[in-house]
């Protein structure tokens, strides 16, 4: 061990992997919020932001624990019944993340970030309309709530409704200003192609792949518009492209025999 350390000083430090690092950070807020809890057993506050920290850390019986110390202390607190709907979001009992923020609801009945959750909880369970209407009854509290905008444009995507897909991510990017990340841009893709749109099917998944190159099924989904398009030489010039990133991607396996046959056309 000390060898390690001392070549470690010597010839410079690797650095230490992002999640690695992230939770022990983490780990230094709970132990900071620990203390202060010992030294103020009362403040409501403090336990909450324990909860939450817990919650980032995976360790969900403490969240709860400490979102339950809360209550005790401040039963009208709505953000703690929010954060008790994401625990048991993020463990999949949907039904009760839906009680959890119907319950913050009813405290904070326009807070944007509640509804857009039970939206989410509710698309969860495959109660399609209820989650619409949260989705939207969030951008009507507050119309530049993004993250409301994308669900609702995600939701319409799974359901192939195309045209109100792509109306909401128009949306969502013109708000965002270009600077929403990969996936966004490779969804909007596929709402736009899936809606005879191919031209703005195409700036997106090349937007796109331009943020992140490593999603090897953007270009598939590419070189399809082209061809969509008209433009054998782009669809070819993707196609290899794919064919070269896919190799040996399992669940690639059925786009890549497509691939090899509209390669071989």
């Amino acid at each position: 061990m000390l060898t390690m350390l001392l070549a470690s000083s010597l010839f410079g430090c690797t650095s230490p992997d992002p999640e690695q690092q992230q939770k022990r950070e983490l780990q230094r807020d709970a132990l900071k919020l620990r203390m202060g809890q010992a030294l103020n057993p009362t403040d409501a506050e403090g336990h909450l932001q324990l909860g939450k920290t817990y919650r980032e850390l995976g360790e969900y019986e403490k969240a709860i624990e400490s979102f339950q110390h809360a209550l005790a202390l401040d039963a009208e607190n709505a953000h703690v019944y929010n954060n008790f709907g994401l625990v048991y979001m993020d463990t999949r009992l949907f039904v009760l993340a839906i009680e959890m923020f119907q319950t913050a609801l009813e405290l904070s009945p326009e807070n944007p970030a509640f509804l857009n959750n039970l939206g989410y909880a509710y698309n969860m369970t495959d109660r399609l309309e209820e989650a619409l209407a949260a989705y939207r009854s969030a951008i009507e509290a507050d119309p530049t709530f993004i993250d409301a905008y994308y669900n609702l444009a995600d939701t319409y995507l799974n359901r192939e409704m195309y045209t109100e897909a792509v109306q909401y991510y128009e949306s969502a990017l013109e708000m965002e200003e270009g600077d929403a990340d990969a996936d966004v841009y490779f969804n909007a893709g596929l709402a736009y192609e899936k809606n005879g749109q191919f031209l703005p099917a195409i700036q997106s998944y090349e937007k796109g792949l331009s943020l992140d190159d490593s999603d090897a099924e953007a270009y598939y989904r590419l070189a399809q518009t082209y061809q969509k398009n008209g433009d054998p030489l782009m669809m070819r010039r993707y196609l290899e492209t794919f064919l070269d990133r896919a190799r040996g991607l399992p669940h690639l396996e059925e786009q890549i025999r497509e691939a090899e046959q509209l390669f071989d056309k």
